[in-house]
């Protein structure tokens, strides 16, 4: 992932090509109408059955018939977004700088849509992102290049062993690349989608039921607070199949998505734990972040680390170790080491009086307990991660099927896909210090409905309410075995989880507004481990048991004033364990006159009481934001 010379130039050409292209929009086009902010640009061209819709350009600009470009549109936005950590000293567990800035985010958005004929449509987009030099980053610039051997100390590293030179992230964030880009063919009943897309099956606006196609990249920012960018887009081939009504079953239509190995991934500065050297390649096909670009210690928006020992869980250094295997607050002297890296210290026969010297009882039988194969010998410290990605072969191809119809006024899909889990589970090679990170295989099977709730007519019309509901049912999914009576890191379960919601939909609120509506929307999710138990965790870095029931619940409400000139919007998520709220509330402005250009202001805000669990592993990083954007149409 690091670029030559001459890549750096190519780079640096596209982007001042782009910026120009975004200057031509600001100076001499044609009004165009639309808060590109509020579409999700990247939902599946499938929404509409085959209707495509990712962003269209305004089509009213005129152009003489003999010109190729009358169907070529450049559209796009500018968007500066910067934050504020509310409280920078509640940042404590995860970097030692008390600098305010959480964010300050230059992106620029280009669309080319061509339509060359009615049959034929391409569409393509580029992100130009600048993000500058951040102290929370900073800040650990010396521990992070010493990540792949936390234990040792730096600066002492036995030969051959050199510091690891890529250790800055302060260029991470920078984007200067192609996101989507992709080709339709439309011939009859068949819209054939091919290229780099972004497919949507889900209907949650923040939790992933149905959303089973694209993996996530939350380097820069929450997943669960911008859900719809934080997707990564995938190299598939997408048919669409009108199919023709069938008795009281209308609105039909085939879907499927074929997805290769090779999903390329190029980032502006390598990760500093090296996780995808030599598989840049297929880096792509798995969700990035875990949640954040590095840790131990953390990069900006990361999660919290167990700090707590917990017998036969984790172990907790009073001496003798390098405090980098823990997280801030660092005290001289101590660690903490969570499961599995755990197994290190409780299988092998070299640490037993180690392990003895800190309190922790060993619970492993003694049977199980022999040397250990240590790389370099002797030596008690984890080695960098194993990244196992799924290789670039037929069998590890991505595939899934959908189907659509509507049957007495309820829209009804069901779903199938096959393809890797896209979050990593930390495994163990028995008896040594290699813990590979593996995506194991599994298959998602489901459903998604949609109608309004049946109510008298003079009723729905001032109150028209929609249930929407997901189920999906995935086998053998991997998660922590805390459990110390073998040798195997991993257990597997089975889940099934469901969503349920009840929408309103731009209701007529005499008594909140008389130049708006008003729209809200309440989501319950549950995710259900059908053979969980007590010696299952659900995520490394946290002593936690796996819940057999993880429920949370997410309110959404949203009016406007003035003619959508004054636009709140203010969304909750609940989560029982913990009494865990994340707090979204937001104001936008857009100026009367045009549509073209707004501000908004936000808060991302998360109160718990137990940190180490989800939601509440990013308690202590809540900003406040300011963001200003400006929608261009080029062409």
């Amino acid at each position: 992932m690091r670029k030559s010379r001459l890549v750096r130039n190519a780079v640096r050409l596209t982007a001042i090509l782009a910026f120009a292209t975004a200057a031509i929009g600001l100076i001499g086009t044609a009004s165009f109408a639309g808060d590109l902010s509020a579409l999700d640009a990247d939902q599946s061209p499938s929404a509409g059955a085959a209707a495509a819709v990712l962003a269209q350009t305004n089509t009213t600009t005129t152009h003489t018939s003999e010109s190729w470009f009358k169907d070529f549109h450049v559209s796009g936005f500018l968007n500066e977004t910067d934050g504020m950590w509310i409280n920078p000293t509640n940042l404590k567990d995860f970097t030692p700088s008390r600098n305010n800035l959480a964010t300050a985010r230059t992106w620029l958005q280009v669309d080319e849509n061509f339509r060359p004929n009615p049959n034929n449509q391409f569409f393509m987009r580029e992100w130009f992102i600048y993000e500058p030099p951040y102290s929370f980053n900073s800040a650990n610039n010396h521990i992070y290049k010493c990540t792949n051997f936390p234990a040792l100390p730096c600066g002492n590293l036995p030969a051959p062993i050199t510091p690891d030179k890529m250790y800055r992230l302060n260029g991470f964030y920078n984007q200067y690349a192609v996101r989507d880009a992709w080709w339709r063919f439309s011939y009859g009943p068949l819209d054939l989608y091919m290229g780099n897309q972004i497919v949507v099956w889900g209907q949650s606006l923040a939790f992933r039921v149905g959303d089973v196609i694209n993996p996530q990249d939350t380097t820069w920012n929450f997943g669960f607070a911008n859900l719809e960018q934080s997707r990564t887009p995938q190299w598939m081939i997408h048919p669409i199949f009108n199919l023709p009504d069938f008795g009281a079953l209308t609105a039909n239509f085939a879907e499927a998505v074929v997805i290769p190995g090779a999903q390329p991934m190029w980032n502006s500065e390598d990760y500093p734990d090296h996780r995808y050297d030599g598989e840049q390649d297929i880096a792509g096909r798995v969700s990035n972040g875990l949640p954040a670009a590095e840790h131990f210690p953390s990069a900006r928006f990361d999660s919290h680390s167990t700090t707590v020992s917990y017998p036969g869980r984790s172990v907790s250094f009073l001496n003798g170790l390098n405090p980098q295997l823990g997280v801030y607050p660092m005290t001289p002297g101590s660690a903490t080491v969570s499961a599995p890296f755990t197994r290190l210290f409780y299988f092998c026969s070299q640490f037993q009086g180690l392990l003895a010297g800190t309190h922790n009882p060993n619970p492993t039988p003694k049977r199980l307990i022999k040397p250990c194969n240590l790389k370099p010998p002797g030596l008690p410290f984890v080695g960098a991660p194993n990244w196992s990605l799924p290789a670039v072969q037929w069998q590890n191809m991505e595939e899934g099927l959908r189907l659509h119809t509507l049957v007495a006024g309820t829209e009804v899909t069901a779903l199938y896909f096959h393809t890797f889990q896209y979050l990593p589970i930390p495994g163990w090679v028995p008896y040594t210090n290699v813990f590979p990170f593996v995506f194991e295989p599994v298959h998602y099977i489901g459903a998604t409905f949609d109608r309004p709730v049946p109510m008298p007519a003079s009723l729905g019309e001032t109150l028209p309410l929609v249930i929407r509901a997901e189920a999906v049912y995935a086998n053998h999914v991997p998660f922590l075995n805390y459990s110390l009576a073998d040798t195997n890191a991993i257990k597997f379960s089975d889940t099934l989880t469901y969503m349920i919601a009840l929408d309103l939909s731009q209701a007529y609120a005499p008594w909140l507004t008389q130049t708006g509506t008003l729209s809200a929307n309440l989501e319950f999710f549950d995710s259900i481990t059908l053979d969980g138990n007590n010696s299952m965790g659900p995520l490394p870095t946290t002593n936690e048991t796996d819940l057999k029931h993880d429920v949370w619940m997410l309110f959404n409400f949203g009016t406007s004033w003035r003619w959508n000139v004054f636009s709140p919007n203010a969304t909750w998520i609940y989560e029982p364990k913990g009494t865990t709220f994340a707090l979204f509330p937001g104001f936008q402005v857009t100026p009367p006159w045009t549509d073209k250009y707004f501000g908004k202001v936000g808060l991302i805000y998360v109160l718990s009481g137990d940190k180490t669990y989800p939601l509440g592993f990013f308690k202590g990083q809540n900003l406040i934001t300011g963001s200003l954007q400006y929608n261009f149409s080029a062409l």
